[in-house]
């Protein structure tokens, strides 16, 4: 005996759903939850973050790092931008949050040291940057 046409219908509506599910919940695995790097540049460079820029423009930051952050716990990702004199040397951070309602930049935090009296462990501090005279961060191509 064979599935009743309502039974195989029914079937193949549960199996379809299945797929459904399947696919939305792999594209939100697969796509990213983070800014990318060139994304958040391009945020330190926007108006909204004048003062940052005002602030570091004309120091001695030739390391700069430009990162994505993944969401904080009220899920709005952000942006980091890690800017040091030297590898072991001064160094300031400064962190953005990306929000519905706009981009919003805090004052950040220096040190004396990098690796001493920083924050480390779990994020790529590579430079991936540049630091102009006038605080516009560009983005490395690598």
């Amino acid at each position: 005996m064979g599935i009743a046409p309502r039974q195989r219908l029914v079937a193949t509506a549960v199996a379809a759903l299945l797929v459904v599910g399947a696919v939305l919940v792999l594209s939100d695995l697969i796509r990213p939850n983070r800014p990318s790097d060139r994304r958040c540049a391009e945020l330190w460079n926007g108006p909204a973050n004048q003062t940052n820029r005002s602030l570091v423009g004309g120091r001695g930051f030739p390391l700069a790092t430009v990162r994505g952050i993944e969401p904080n716990k009220a899920g709005q990702p952000g942006c980091g931008v890690l800017l040091r004199e030297r590898a072991d040397g001064p160094w300031m951070l400064i962190g953005a949050v990306l929000t519905e309602t706009g981009v919003y930049w805090d004052p950040g935090v220096s040190g004396v040291r990098y690796g001493t009296d920083s924050p480390t462990g779990g994020v790529d501090d590579s430079p991936n940057a540049t630091l102009l005279a006038d605080g516009i961060l560009t983005l490395s191509d690598r």
